[in-house]
């Protein structure tokens, strides 16, 4: 052309070019899918804008989709026998067998999938939201019926993990998952199940290490993982929403929009971690039993984007990574998604498929992990920055970053490079705390791409210590001590020495701590008197350092010395001079006393005499008491004392002495009185007492 055009003889000479006619299906509601083809016109009320859709039409005159590529929509189900979808569901060739969970299932022939609820392999739909999912990726086109997919000629694998009500379990993803990469190597052999492609219209729970493994999984297996961003209308790159959010190669998070090319108001966003929007709002599509419903949230934008890379990989032979990225760098720059999605744009499968399908410029593409990398003021942290050529690529990229806080810098290394770098980011001790998207620029000759990752900077800690003490209780007993060890913990850089003290102290105790003050631990040694009085007694240690301040408790609980006491019984005894008394003295013990007592008494009175049996003795002794026929008589106070190591307790009794008879007579007769006649005798008989 260039050649012509130099010639005097030629006014002007341009290519001839082959121009097709816009291929619009038959299918009679067509009209309704502004999605695919938005010409302005009114969707159950709202005036659209034309443009504002994927392109569609201008891609079909490409390719209008084939069965040689599998979807497997990750979802509810599909109502495989609608009429609209049942031509493009796969079915199985012949039967076969996965194992999942450790259960071995064989799936017969014609069978269209899996529900991982019951193990079965049936994945019939029972809430309409996977058979929509689905009939945007491939409902039938130009059949005269309903609606059109992205795709008129697919191949969609339901494999089945939300139940009736719309809810699942992260087991039961993982195993859907599954079901579908085993299904693939299955058929490996004559690619009757190429699943290149997982659509899920799901989200919600945490972190699952468990299906981040199955997503690399995926991966490893060629699938492209489509993931709806989430319907909170909050920044995934603060508020993760899973599964969208995980940081795997093969993930793309969708947002959703609206037919004026507007961030649907519900629509989750984040420049690092939702990667492009595509239609959302009053999306028009396939339910059960052969009807149709306008449906919105990101689990209808999702579709678009799976149904567009099936009909890319009709039309050219990529795997996943090309995939993505091929997806990401041809889409169509909206204001609403700048800065809020990575690509800062809406899906345009036209651009997309007609840039496979030409012959390839060369060119690269950008990316970075980890998406999103937390610090703390005064540290750094690195980003690895990948290089993805393209169409025969092979120059050299500079590398830069912008959107850097102040007091903060980034380095390349190497740089410029031609396959990956290490971006390494310093942060200043004064850089302000917050949450910062900075944008990664590569230059090499007339090409500039970007990327974006997120930092986020947390406030430095403040030099500071923690107080902790073991044990956290002590028992004693009266008169003894203990120990404790006191730690000092340093977050933050914390360095200098801590001087201790205690309250709490019972009367009677003492406490010191060695050494004091101190950097790491110190010993409280805690004394205590024979006087303290037993209890349980709460202790505070506190630590100072400069300004600051902290406490710790600990409890120190005083039991009872080991000790006796004494009683005897009974209280008082009488005896008379030249007699004898016993007393029963009992030992009662406290504070676990248990040695023996020797026993004494004292104020016995002249010429009287004690023992004890036994002596000396652990729970009771008997006194005997002796006197004399001398033994002056009276009441006497004795003491009984008991000793047992350096403990001397006493109780006392009371022994009351009566003199003893005088030897002496009374005479008594009797009768007392007798009569008799004179001349007569009688008899009295006299008695000596």
């Amino acid at each position: 052309v260039s050649e012509l055009s130099a010639r005097s003889d030629v006014e002007y000479a341009e290519p001839n070019y082959i121009v097709h006619t816009t291929a619009i299906p038959n299918d009679p509601r067509f009209g309704e899918l502004w999605g695919l083809q938005n010409t302005g016109q009114t969707i159950q009320g709202f005036p659209g804008i034309p443009g504002a859709d994927i392109s569609a039409t201008a891609a079909w005159d490409i390719s209008t989709g084939s069965r040689a590529n599998v979807a497997a929509v990750i979802d509810t189900g599909i109502d495989y026998r609608h009429p609209d979808l049942a031509a493009n569901v796969w079915s199985a060739p012949v039967a076969f067998t996965v194992t999942i969970g450790g259960q071995s299932i064989t799936c017969p022939a014609g069978s269209h999938g899996f529900n991982a609820i019951t193990n079965v392999c049936d994945p019939l739909d029972d809430n309409n939201h996977g058979s929509h999912v689905s009939g945007t990726i491939g409902a039938v086109g130009n059949n005269g019926t309903g609606v059109v997919g992205v795709n008129w000629t697919a191949s969609i694998m339901g494999s089945k993990f939300i139940n009736a009500s719309g809810s699942g379990t992260t087991a039961n993803a993982i195993n859907a998952i599954e079901f579908a990469v085993q299904t693939k190597a299955a058929f490996a052999a004559t690619g009757g199940a190429n699943v290149r492609v997982l659509s899920n219209s799901w989200g919600g729970g945490a972190f699952s290490q468990a299906l981040l493994d199955e997503i690399n999984r995926a991966n490893a297996n060629d699938m492209l993982f489509v993931a709806a961003a989430g319907n909170s209308g909050t920044p995934n790159d603060l508020f993760p929403e899973y599964p969208a959010s995980y940081n795997a190669p093969n993930v793309v998070a969708v947002a959703a929009t609206d037919n004026t090319d507007s961030l649907a108001f519900f629509s989750n966003y984040g420049p690092s971690s939702v990667h492009l929007g595509a239609p959302g709002i009053d999306v028009l599509s396939t339910t059960v039993g052969s009807n149709y419903a306008y449906l919105s949230g990101t689990s209808m934008a999702t579709p678009h984007v799976s149904g567009a890379a099936l009909l890319v990989l009709s039309k050219c032979a990529l795997n996943t990574a090309s995939l993505k990225t091929l997806l990401l760098n041809n889409v169509d720059p909206i204001p609403s998604l700048t800065g809020l999605t990575a690509t800062g744009g809406r899906l345009n499968v036209s651009k997309a498929i007609r840039a496979c399908a030409a012959p390839a410029n060369p060119d690269f593409a950008l990316s970075a992990t980890p998406a999103s990398q937390t610090v703390t003021q005064g540290g750094s942290t690195t980003y690895t920055v990948n290089i993805s050529p393209s169409g025969g690529f092979t120059a050299a990229v500079s590398l830069s970053a912008a959107g850097l806080p102040a007091g903060t810098s980034a380095s390349f290394s190497p740089n410029p490079a031609t396959a990956s770098s290490t971006m390494t980011v310093g942060i200043g001790a004064a850089t302000p705390p917050g949450s910062y998207a900075l944008t990664i620029t590569g230059v090499s000759g007339t090409l500039t791409r970007t990327t974006s990752v997120t930092l986020a900077i947390s406030p430095a800690p403040v030099p500071d210590f923690i107080l902790s003490a073991t044990p956290a209780s002590q028992s004693v007993v009266q008169g003894a001590g203990t120990t404790y060890t006191v730690s000092i913990t340093p977050p933050g850089g914390f360095t200098a020495a801590v001087t201790f003290s205690a309250t709490g102290l019972p009367g009677g105790t003492t406490a010191s701590f060695s050494p004091n003050p101190a950097t790491a631990s110190s010993t409280m040694t805690v004394g205590t008197g024979a006087a303290t009085p037993p209890g349980s007694y709460a202790l505070t240690i506190t630590g100072v350092s400069g300004t600051l301040t902290h406490t710790v408790s600990v409890t120190l609980a005083v039991n009872p010395a080991p000790d006796f006491s004494l009683s005897a019984n009974p209280a008082s005894q009488s005896v008379v001079q030249g007699a004898g008394t016993t007393y029963a003295v009992s030992i009662t013990p406290s504070g676990g006393f248990t040695a023996a007592v020797n026993f004494g008494v004292s104020g016995l009175p002249g010429g009287a005499t004690a023992s004890f049996s036994p002596n000396p003795a652990t729970a009771s002794s008997t006194m005997t008491v002796g006197t004399g026929a001398a033994t002056p008589p009276g009441s006497y106070a004795l003491t009984i004392t008991g000793a047992s190591g350096t403990l001397t307790r006493t109780t006392s009794v009371t022994l009351a002495i009566s003199p003893a008879p005088v030897p002496d007579f009374s005479l008594s007769a009797t009768p007392a009185s007798q009569t008799i006649v004179q001349g007569a005798g009688t008899t009295y008989a006299v008695s000596i007492t």
